[in-house]
């Protein structure tokens, strides 16, 4: 059985869909060997564990959806897995499709994806459309929550597998940055789409009476941070993203809407406290394992901030949340849910 799975967000600077895209992958070469795993790529990788091949169609761009199929129908596969929520505008009716769907965050709350009217209709309307064909050519929808789950349920009348993602080791040393000092300073790691809430973050750190400062870091080419005991250190590497988590007083994840929230996974892996909001998936995680607050209530992040030091968790507790998000937990899940069905079609 031959295996095409869609990896066009694998990235050299990886995002949470790239990292969980590389561990999907490995995870189908384990269950169906090497050779039978094809990994479609929209940049040239420097680092790469599988087969691949290459095209210069984008995920998400309307006119290349439509010929992503003409793509697809030169390639020789049995089952085809867009490891993301794009696929193909026609489908062959002799393949299995499957699809894993992260979020559905522009759906579940009303929050701008460009602070343009115009390009933010238009980029709602596209996305829209892509989402609502990738879902009607699917035989298969993953979700990696519940919350994505119920909300494709219930915007979309398509019902799916919930299978979660699973913390990544983060590869490498630690690396310490230049004039930071452990346990002086805040966190925040991703980008800042306004489904982010970072200005929200900026504010009630700004409010605080905490003497730390606020460290940021992620792909933020764009944004333009001019206050007090604020720094913004854009893309880090995995050693220096290593020592930021292990480091820092608390993560914090102030977001309206998420998926999934891999980054809080991984800031519990390095041992970090993290205080998140209740935006969609986010409110999943125990209370056992991270502080929550509303990503709309100022005064409950500011009395996080100002109270850290008092904050304490049980590592076991932590650690059990781990064990149910481990790759090992997602790779039974994989097999007993999906890899089992497969046997019906051959």
């Amino acid at each position: 059985m031959k295996i095409l799975l869609d990896g066009r967000l694998i990235s050299n600077k990886p995002t949470g869909i790239s990292r969980y895209s590389r561990e999907v992958v490995k995870i189908y070469q384990d269950y169906f060997g090497y050779d039978n795993v094809t990994v479609i790529i929209n940049e040239e990788l420097e680092s790469k564990t599988f087969h691949s091949v290459y095209t210069d169609l984008k995920p998400f761009t309307p006119h290349h959806f439509f010929l992503f199929h003409n793509f697809l129908k030169k390639l020789n596969f049995d089952i085809y897995h867009s490891l993301y929520h794009c696929n193909s505008f026609f489908k062959d009716k002799n393949k299995f499709y499957i699809t894993t769907i992260h979020d559905v965050g522009y759906k579940a709350i009303n929050c701008k994806i460009h602070l343009n009217p115009i390009r933010n209709f238009l980029t709602k309307f596209a996305v829209d459309f892509i989402l609502k064909r990738t879902l009607k050519n699917s035989d298969l929808v993953i979700t990696v929550s519940q919350s994505t789950r119920e909300d494709i349920l219930h915007f979309y009348n398509k019902d799916s597998i919930h299978i979660p993602e699973g913390v990544n080791i983060i590869p490498g040393k630690e690396v310490p940055i230049k004039n930071l000092k452990p346990k002086s300073f805040f966190l925040y790691v991703g980008n800042s789409r306004p489904t982010k809430n970072l200005n929200f973050l900026l504010e009630a750190f700004a409010k605080s009476k905490t003497d730390k400062t606020l460290v940021i870091a992620g792909n933020n080419n764009f944004l333009q941070v001019n206050r007090e005991r604020v720094q913004n250190l854009g893309f880090v590497s995995d050693e220096e993203l290593n020592w930021l988590y292990s480091n820092c007083e608390a993560f914090i994840f102030p977001s309206l809407y998420e998926g999934f929230g891999l980054p809080v996974l991984e800031a519990l892996h390095k041992g970090a406290k993290v205080y998140c909001s209740t935006g969609g998936s986010l409110k999943e995680f125990p209370t056992t394992a991270v502080k929550h607050f509303d990503p709309y209530d100022l005064n409950q992040l500011i009395s996080l901030i100002e109270n850290s030091d008092s904050i304490t968790f049980e590592k076991k507790e932590i650690n059990s949340i781990l064990g149910i998000y481990s790759w090992n937990s997602v790779n039974n899940l994989m097999i007993n849910n999906i890899f089992n069905r497969f046997k019906q079609l051959q």
